[in-house]
């Protein structure tokens, strides 16, 4: 049995109540959160209420065969920040336990992508999401920047998230920032409409912020954090822009 689990946006309140139940029935919990920090206590009070210990796991084990294996014969649930299914590394999931014959059920949150409504900017309009991941010596692709062309071409807004493993580990959105004006910068393309381009951070929370890039400064924003980037604007998403 394998549970997909949307843990919302940021505080333990925020979990849907029957997670509660279903947690409290697993064999082995995991939670995931590659772009997604919850509130620092989330891991301590769920743990206390469901009387269970948490694993957290990244990205390699979410795309492993490891969880569908024990998931065969335990009670296994994958709490995920936000939806469950916003990303499609855990529909595969889905697809690979209905192969297997695996039961599974999926209890949704709140998510990011509903919450973008705050930006002022049509919903209907966003084109494929992408993910900014955190650069090493060896490490540093620019698959992302393909997807935000893309989005500016048929005129669709992008989220663009930022990869965060903990505190002190994250893409914040400033380097995000100087990492797509250097890809501009090789490529010799300018596609990017950066008097508009809005950093959100903490969404959810009593902290949250939205803010155009070139209005505010954007040092110390925490994560979990995105950057907006705008396609083409309607009359009113101009003008809740002017109030960022």
């Amino acid at each position: 049995m394998l549970y997909l689990i949307g843990t919302g946006l940021y505080y333990l309140n925020d979990l849907p109540l029957r997670a509660i139940d279903e947690l409290k029935k697993c064999d082995e919990i995991l939670l995931e959160r590659y772009t997604n920090l919850n509130d620092i206590t989330f891991l301590e009070n769920l743990e206390k209420e469901i009387g269970k210990k948490i694993a957290i796991v990244g990205r390699e084990t979410m795309e492993s065969n490891l969880i569908i294996d024990k998931a065969m014969t335990e009670k296994i649930a994958v709490l995920v920040p936000g939806d469950p299914l916003a990303a499609t590394t855990h529909f595969s999931l889905i697809q690979e336990c209905k192969a297997r014959n695996i039961q599974i059920q999926i209890i949704h949150s709140s998510s990011i992508f509903s919450a973008l409504g705050e930006t002022g900017l049509s919903l209907y309009k966003f084109g494929g999401t992408t993910s900014i991941p955190i650069y090493s010596e060896h490490f540093h692709p620019e698959s992302f920047f393909e997807v935000i062309e893309k989005n500016i071409k048929c005129n669709y807004h992008s989220l663009v998230l930022l990869e965060v493993k903990n505190n002190e580990e994250f893409v914040s959105p400033e380097r995000a920032v100087e990492i797509l004006k250097e890809i501009e910068n090789k490529r010799g393309i300018k596609i990017i409409d950066w008097k508009n381009v809005i950093a959100i951070s903490k969404m959810g929370s009593v902290d949250q912020k939205i803010i155009n890039i070139n209005n505010k400064d954007l040092n110390g924003l925490k994560p979990p954090s995105s950057l907006v980037i705008p396609g083409e604007l309607n009359e009113n998403e101009k003008d809740a822009l002017k109030l960022l």
